[in-house]
């Protein structure tokens, strides 16, 4: 069955269709439903949508929430994990006190998660700060604000700050003739280590970087660079030294 809530109310434990809350709600312990959307206030533990969850006014919740797809374009506060078996966008706020997973991780807005995050897609275009691992198959983050992540990881990885039009002229690899020198408005720290397949950074601060084609531009401060098949470092970044491995 359907569930409409447009004042305030509560959501008992049990399985629904599709969930709409306009107004306030409390959502019971292990609510399950197809669907739930929020364009009020929510708040509740455990949920899991078979499809949807979408988030546009302000929630919190103490469990682990499970979807298909996760959207977030108010405020959310997660305790626990979220995990969406095809993507999640956020493009508010969201803080996750527990690890993210997801198909496709989309980031318009600004992001904080406590654990891990797995996704075969990161784009990044906000801001995230993870304590953990960032590991995808592809990491493409576009920034201009400071970002802090514990470690990255996957296959490429391509880290670069936004230059308004100019961002289409950044460098590809392994070239970074294109690469233009611009005011930095954000740094991406990195606390350990960045490892993949292909890379290529830009205004990153980080104690060592691995990979089989690395590509470092300018505004990047790092004390060890591995590469097993190419390197190429720009005059305008800072690096301790290159090994190849």
């Amino acid at each position: 069955m359907d569930l409409n809530i447009s004042g305030s109310g509560q959501i008992t434990p049990g399985e629904y269709d599709t969930i709409r809350v306009s107004g306030s709600a409390h959502l019971g312990d292990a609510v399950r439903c197809k669907n739930l959307y929020v364009s009020g206030s929510a708040n509740g533990s455990n949920v899991v949508c078979e499809k949807d969850f979408h988030i546009s006014g302000s929630c919190g919740f103490s469990g682990k929430v499970s979807a298909g797809n996760v959207a977030i374009s108010g405020g959310t506060s997660f305790k626990g994990d979220v995990e969406a078996t095809e993507r999640i966008a956020i493009s508010g706020g969201m803080s996750c006190g527990g690890d993210l997973r997801c198909k496709q991780l989309q980031i318009s807005g600004n992001g904080k998660v406590s654990g891990d995050v797995e996704a075969e897609l990161a784009k990044i275009r906000g801001a995230l700060d993870c304590d953990g691992l960032l590991n995808a198959e592809e990491v493409d983050i576009e920034y201009e604000k400071s970002m802090e992540v514990g470690s990255i990881g996957g296959s490429k990885i391509t880290i670069y700050k936004r230059h308004g039009e100019e961002k289409k002229k950044r460098a590809r690899l392994p070239l970074f003739a294109s690469l233009i020198k611009r005011t930095t408005v954000g740094t991406v720290r990195v606390n350990n280590s960045i490892e993949g397949d292909e890379i290529a950074l830009e205004g990153v601060a980080v104690p060592r970087v691995s990979g089989r084609v690395v590509a470092i531009g300018a505004d990047c401060e790092i004390e060890l660079v591995q590469y097993s098949e190419q390197v190429e470092v720009s005059p305008e970044a800072k690096v301790g030294r290159t090994e190849r491995i």
